[in-house]
């Protein structure tokens, strides 16, 4: 007499942690590289190196299988600089073939033009802009050397083409870049752009001295803002969403404040991360990963990375860690 089986239970159709939380938005590390070396993310230049171990694109392919059959809509590829991975446009149309809803990149935008077209022609949604200063010489200082030029005009591009809302995310470090930020907060005057400020975290590995020193809260911040241009007004914005929108009345734009360190969000995050090479971090501010590289080569790898899925999100932390720590792993190894 044959023994009876029975079929795998079914994954489940939403990821939810042991706190409720749900989780829809994953965020995919493309690659370590980078052409910048922005203080507060790879100052050692370490994203400079070849990847080892990097993600393939049938990788990213078996893992967005696997989220979308968890119930995640949302997946942005990120770096290191991820328009320096030729292969993303495969990858942004492999998501949307899949089902994702949005997708999304986080760019310094220095290949923008030259690689914005096979981008929307995969099926990109948005773009999330790294900028840390308008003035040259501050954001060449905040950058390690990069040129603003190519960035201002991928602005304009993205704009042109109507990619709305375009979102410019600087991260505010006192004597880096705390001079620029009402030339910052300007750029949403005229034109439909989402300025967000966003708190220094340390994931640089700086000593806690020099961490604390740097460091402005985005009340103050807020209060650089409202002393040039007066009070602003709420814009309404989703609960889960770590930015909390502001404006200026009667200017085109939005202005944002994400503030990780002296306001944590934790209980809102619905995020999950995967690096560059392979592993599944639960919490952007906790070193706790884990590896999916042998989901990835078992002979069912997209069974396996939703086990790995549901063990990440039941380890997933209640809140991270934002005091100063040796951390593992830096910013753009983690990805952003």
């Amino acid at each position: 007499m044959r023994a009876m089986t029975h079929p795998a239970p079914a994954a489940p159709t939403t990821l939810t942690d042991r706190y409720g939380r749900v989780v829809r938005d994953l965020r995919v590390s493309v690659t370590p590289r980078c052409n910048f070396r922005c203080t507060y993310c790879d100052p050692l230049g370490l994203g400079h190196a070849d990847p080892v171990g990097t993600l393939s694109v049938q990788d990213v392919a078996h893992v967005l299988e696997a989220a979308v059959g968890l119930g995640m809509r949302s997946v942005r590829f990120t770096g290191g600089e991820p328009l320096l991975r030729r292969e993303l446009p495969e990858m942004i149309a492999c998501a949307k073939r899949l089902g994702v809803e949005d997708v999304a990149i986080t760019t310094n935008a220095t290949l923008l033009e030259r690689r914005l077209d096979a981008l929307l022609a995969a099926g990109l949604d948005r773009v999330n802009i790294s900028l840390d200063a308008v003035s040259p010489a501050v954001f060449r200082r905040a950058t390690g050397g990069g040129n603003p030029d190519p960035v201002w005009r991928g602005v304009t591009l993205l704009l042109e083409r109507g990619l709305h809302p375009v979102k410019l995310n600087a991260v505010v470090m006192r004597g880096i870049n705390d001079g620029e930020i009402a030339k910052l907060a300007e750029l949403s005057r005229e034109r439909p752009l989402h300025v967000r400020f966003i708190e220094y975290m340390h994931l640089n590995n700086a000593a806690p001295g020099a961490y604390r020193s740097a460091f402005m809260p985005g009340a103050a911040v807020r209060e650089v803002v409202e002393r040039a241009f007066g009070p602003l007004e709420p814009v309404p914005t989703d609960p889960s969403a770590p930015a909390r929108l502001y404006r200026v009345p009667s200017w085109a734009g939005a202005i944002g404040f994400i503030n990780p360190v002296s306001e944590p969000f934790c209980g809102a995050c619905s995020r999950m991360r995967l690096t560059s090479d392979a592993k599944l971090r639960p919490c952007l501010l906790n070193d706790r990963e884990f590896d999916v590289r042998p989901a990835l080569l078992s002979p069912e790898p997209v069974p396996a990375l939703q086990e790995a899925f549901l063990v990440a999100a039941h380890r997933k932390v209640a809140s991270g860690v934002t005091a100063p720590t040796e951390r593992r792993r830096t910013m753009v190894a983690i990805g952003g």
